[in-house]
């Protein structure tokens, strides 16, 4: 399935540029800068966060610091271009007894790091620093992710480990019933 899906998405890039490469009219020479602009347009997404999950493309998305607030929805999110899939990151610090819990259906994905970029090295993959509860281990279906299904993923810092700051990354695939607007609830 997956196979098929990566065949339509290269017969869908590649006949874009086809179609804008071998035009009817003919065009000065000078067009090429507006061709390029609009593949550019495309293939790259708008956001303040670069993020790079292990076998995946780096995408960009918007991050929302939850520090200083307990509770919201997230409201401002990234796409993926093409596939339509979007995003979102919670910027959090914890002081190694901080909680949050997102409610949705989605994959999220800890990363430890106090600044953007996001790197599959800033994967918070180590159990000392953190527990999840309710949520599912979806390695197979997305690299070192959780997944959540209509419900609340608790996630629990764990004393001086997980003292830091984090981010939690949000991808959701919109047709299966998924989407990065999720609620969180944030307890410092």
């Amino acid at each position: 399935m997956k196979s098929l899906q990566n065949k339509t998405k290269l017969l869908l890039v590649l006949s874009l540029v086809a179609g804008l490469t071998f035009q009817c009219e003919k065009k000065k020479e000078d067009d090429n800068t507006a061709t390029l602009v609009a593949l550019a347009g495309l293939t790259t997404s708008a956001g303040d966060c670069s993020v790079s999950a292990s076998g995946k493309a780096t995408i960009n998305t918007w991050t929302t610091d939850v520090t200083g607030t307990t509770a919201g929805t997230i409201s401002k999110l990234g796409s993926v271009p093409i596939v339509g899939h979007t995003t979102a990151a919670i910027k959090l610090t914890s002081d190694g007894a901080t909680t949050l819990g997102i409610n949705g259906s989605a994959f999220i994905i800890v990363y430890k790091a106090s600044a953007c970029p996001l790197t599959t090295t800033n994967v918070a993959a180590n159990p000392a620093n953190f527990s999840i509860a309710t949520a599912t281990d979806s390695n197979s279906e997305f690299p070192s992710s959780y997944k959540i299904t209509n419900q609340t993923a608790t996630i629990t810092f764990n004393g001086a480990q997980g003292a830091g700051d984090y981010y939690v990354f949000i991808y959701a695939i919109p047709r299966n019933g998924q989407s990065a607007a999720v609620n969180y609830t944030f307890a410092p």
